[in-house]
């Protein structure tokens, strides 16, 4: 909604239902490729009792496009925690609050991997250790937002 209010409103905002078909089919079509080393690392924490989960302002439509196109994403993870599962988004720290509170986790015990500069704000307003993803942004520009910058999960050392 924070991009429709943005860039869709005003004389714009009858083109929002049309944005949201396009952007639906889209997603529908994408392969949802994994960054480089994800599953490996995503073992490694999970064979060593580390709690893993997702925490994205992305819907349940949206999830199930992403499961359709890899069934094996929701065995991956503990938990998965979509924007039905919190009332304020990202930058708001909400949704990694909740996800500490499931696990009985303490904020300050909790990492956080992000791409998104809301996401990188959100982990950081809770309170977390963020690990910036120089995936969709530059490592440069996402810097100030985390503790340590990484541009895949090969060769990472975080955690290990």
């Amino acid at each position: 909604m924070q991009i429709y209010d943005a860039w869709f409103s005003g004389s714009l905002a009858d083109k929002q239902p049309l944005i949201t078909e396009r952007l639906n089919r889209f997603e529908q079509q994408m392969d949802y490729i994994y960054v480089a080393g994800f599953e490996q690392y995503i073992a490694r924490l999970r064979q060593a009792g580390v709690k893993t989960a997702v925490v994205t302002s992305s819907n349940l439509p949206k999830m199930q496009a992403v499961y359709s196109r890899r069934p094996e994403f929701k065995t991956l993870f503990d938990a998965i925690l979509t924007a039905e599962d919190f009332e304020r988004s990202k930058p708001d720290p909400d949704c990694y609050l909740k996800a500490a509170r499931r696990f009985g986790a303490a904020p300050a015990d909790c990492v956080v991997f992000e791409d998104s500069f809301n996401g990188l704000k959100s982990g950081r307003a809770a309170g977390m250790l963020v690990v910036g993803l120089a995936t969709t942004n530059s490592a440069d520009s996402i810097r100030p937002f985390c503790d340590y910058v990484i541009d895949d999960y090969q060769n990472t050392s975080v955690l290990n």
